[in-house]
This record gives structure tokens, sequence and C-alpha cells, in this order.
């Protein structure tokens, strides 16, 4: 039997906008996606969500609110179920791609790209009023 992995996924909403990372690795390589990855054995999935933005898009955010848990078999190849948060940015809001990101765009919420995953349903769960 194959055990799924947790991973985090940040939904992070500034002045309207919401920032999304191009991914510069399988799965969904080249597509946009949500920052995040898998949550350490030593950490929460906040605290796996707060580094993992500092990792992958370079910015510090603060964790708002708690989106949902995505499990749907389908969602990723590899297995893996998201714990995804709405966040905002504190201090300096420009991204800086990281390993994983090829580069890092903010996007209005009216012309959002399609996206790997299933992160066009976590953006418009997070959205909801």
């Amino acid at each position: 039997m194959e055990v799924r992995a947790l991973a985090t996924d940040a939904v992070i909403v500034d002045d309207g906008e919401v920032l999304l990372m191009e991914r510069a690795h399988p799965p969904f390589e080249g597509q946009w996606v949500l920052p995040g990855g898998l949550v350490e054995r030593d950490e929460t999935a906040r605290e796996a969500c707060i580094r993992e933005v500092r990792e992958e898009v370079g910015l510090e955010v603060e964790v708002e609110t708690f989106v949902g848990l995505y499990d749907d078999p389908d969602r990723d190849d590899r297995g893996n179920v998201s714990a995804a948060y709405r966040c905002s940015p504190r201090g300096d809001p420009t991204p800086d791609p990281r390993e994983e990101a090829r580069r890092v765009a903010t996007f209005d919420l009216a012309s959002l790209p399609g996206m790997g995953f299933d992160h066009d349903r976590i953006v418009a769960d997070a959205l909801e009023p």
C-alpha cells in the first residue's frame, strides 16, 4: 500500500492579485501553480506553508485562514494531499523566483491563467466570500 504525503499550498493575495509561480520541474513543468510543497516531519502544515513560500518565491507571508484540504486522488500523480492556506505578504512584497520556479508573477483575479494540479479550484475556494 502506498502512503500519501501531506503538502501545503499558499494562495497569496495582495491588492486584488494572486501570486503564482511557473514550475521549473515535473509534474506540471512550465505551468502556473501556487507556491507550496511537502510538510516536513518536524513542522505543522501552517509552518510548512510559510517556509515553502520563502524557499520558492522569496517572500515572507502571514497565514490568514485555512482554505481546505484537497485530497482527490487524481489531483497529483504522486498522490500528495494538500492543506491550502490564504496568505498575505509581510514586508517587501517583491517575489524572487528560486530553484523550483522559472518565474513568478501576480495575476488579476479576473484574468487568472490555467493552473497545474487543482490550484484553480483552491484559488476559487480561497476567494469565496
